[in-house]
């Protein structure tokens, strides 16, 4: 255990900053930008150097850089890429062999309420209470399934939505749909920081209209089983 003692022990992930200090952890500006401290938890936990680390929406590019800082290989893309090390393909379509990845990393949208693009067919223009989500999600999470060796891991980051006055447990339907391919091993709250709802104003408005503000992230922890390939 020598030189894992900063590791996360508790099912309670709380990272104040995005980038702990590194300049190149990806962008801190991003909208729902992975904090850096997350990735190197499930890079480190998940997987050894050289080994391939996939990241299919990604956004700010914190997964790829953390992993390939790590020592490991990354493969980084999106369908709206925004740096040079991010290329352009759609997490329905991973551009990558069978059994390929010891870890995917999904930082994905959680319902239409941020704008990433102007490409049409981008999963955020999809609202969570469409079952159309959820059927789009599920094509990621099969190929998530093949792109992975057996014993692979699959990290799920996805909140719940709260908007309207109404309710939308996000989180929950879709660990229905990715226990569908995959073995699920922990459910981690990743609490968030940053975001334009943390404010005086926001807080407020929560008491006077009786809300309660999105405080947390899921982090799905899942793993492919171990006797089947992904071909």
């Amino acid at each position: 255990m020598l030189g894992k003692t900063d590791l996360e022990a508790t099912t309670c992930w709380d990272f104040p900053t995005q980038s702990e200090g590194d300049p190149d952890a990806g962008d801190p500006s991003f909208n729902g930008v992975t904090p850096a401290r997350c990735v190197s938890n499930l890079v480190r936990r998940y997987t050894r150097p050289d080994e391939l680390v996939v990241d299919p929406m990604a956004g700010s590019g914190t997964i790829g850089a953390v992993a390939r800082s790590l020592g490991r290989r990354a493969v980084s893309f999106d369908l709206t890429p925004r740096y040079r090390s991010v290329f352009r393909a759609d997490a329905r379509e991973w551009p990558l062999r069978a059994n390929a990845a010891a870890l995917a990393v999904v930082d994905s949208p959680y319902s239409d309420n941020i704008v990433y693009g102007s490409d049409s067919r981008c999963l955020g223009r999809i609202s969570c209470r469409e079952p159309r989500f959820y059927e789009q999600m599920a094509r990621v999470s099969a190929e998530a399934r093949r792109v992975l060796r057996p014993g692979g891991v699959l990290a799920w980051i996805i909140a719940d939505e709260y908007r309207g006055g109404a309710y939308t447990p996000v989180g929950f339907r879709l660990l229905s749909v990715l226990s569908h391919d995959f073995e699920v091993r922990d459910t981690v709250v990743l609490v968030r920081h940053h975001d334009r709802s943390a404010s005086p104003l926001w807080e407020h408005r929560a008491r006077r209209f009786n809300f309660f503000l999105r405080g947390f992230k899921f982090l799905f922890i899942l793993r492919k089983p171990v006797g089947e390939s992904g071909g």
